[in-house]
């Protein structure tokens, strides 16, 4: 798996575009339907694009993987 290293010195798994997409929307509050209608995308894509993101970051729930994502830096709630 590819990663790449976090300024900690930690290795961080990188994430595809849509996946790393995905995630921020889920660190705005936003549904996998929501997410769906601003991506263009059908829910249970979404659905999939965050199950592979949980899977590299190994957590088992979207919260979690926004959580890593943003102690990493991966995803920014804040800024586009």
């Amino acid at each position: 798996m590819e990663s790449y290293r976090h300024a900690e010195g930690r290795s961080v798994p990188l994430l595809s575009g849509r996946e790393a997409e995905c995630l921020l929307w889920v660190s705005r509050g936003k549904s996998s339907a929501d997410i769906g209608q601003i991506v263009g995308l059908s829910p249970r894509t979404v659905d999939s694009y965050i199950e592979k993101a949980c899977a590299k970051l190994g957590v088992r729930t979207r919260i979690e993987a926004v959580a890593v994502g943003v102690r990493t830096g991966i995803v920014d709630p804040e800024n586009d």
